[in-house]
């Protein structure tokens, strides 16, 4: 694979993120004036998003590196973890970044893993608010690892 065909890749994903970022903005402005599910389903779905974009992401890093992808029941800590502990990346995050990427992460296993009614408007506002300025972060510390990628 070439840098542009990658360059391409992570762009996309970086713009679904985006995209993600900005329907979680309009969900978290909406009043809750009712009791309906669908909301707090709904961000439930964004927050999941930001940790699988994350994965895609590094799915393409690893797969342009030629290096392999965390496999088995510890692969979403796995990349999370040596996401984090990358120089050119994860170690370019604000602290507070990095935290609420571990908290999408928990929130992705719980909501996965769990069923829908179980999911509260109460549970999903603080993470769902935070979704755009994690996403931008994020968005920040690729662009610049694309940049320093050599050919």
């Amino acid at each position: 694979m070439k840098k542009s065909e990658l360059a391409v890749e992570i762009r996309y994903e970086l713009d679904c993120l985006g995209r993600v970022a900005q329907a979680a903005e309009v969900l978290f402005r909406e009043k809750r004036s009712d009791k309906s599910p669908w909301p707090a389903a709904a961000a439930a779905k964004y927050i999941s998003d930001v940790f699988m974009g994350l994965e895609n992401l590094w799915k393409r890093k690893c797969r342009y590196r030629g290096e392999s992808f965390p496999e088995g029941a510890t692969s979403h800590r796995d990349v999370l973890a040596a996401f984090l502990e990358d120089p050119s990346l994860g170690r370019r995050l604000a602290p507070e970044t990095a935290e609420h990427l571990a908290g999408y992460l928990r929130f992705r296993h719980r909501f996965i893993h769990g069923y829908g009614y179980e999911v509260t408007w109460e549970m999903v506002e603080k993470p769902l608010e935070l979704i755009p300025q994690t996403v931008a972060e994020m968005t920040r510390v690729w662009e610049q690892w694309l940049k320093e990628t050599p050919e």
